[in-house]
């Protein structure tokens, strides 16, 4: 369940600029929003500069696994 969670966040988050920029920005404030469980937010937030590196660059083959 949880895994799925972060794989459908981090799905949404590549293909959603405007949600992208609102992690980056204001992290706590999304995770409040989506009610992640504790665990889940921790792991959110751990990847949200993995997700920023994203925003900059072209996506680069260690990433394509979420597609």
């Amino acid at each position: 369940m949880e895994e799925k969670q972060i794989l459908d966040f981090v799905h949404r988050v590549s293909h959603d600029e405007t949600l992208c920029k609102e992690v980056i920005n204001n992290p706590d404030h999304v995770i409040m929003r989506e009610n992640f469980s504790p665990r889940v937010a921790q792991i959110i937030t751990r990847l949200i500069p993995h997700l920023a590196a994203n925003q900059l660059e072209p996506l680069t083959p260690s990433l394509k696994f979420w597609f």
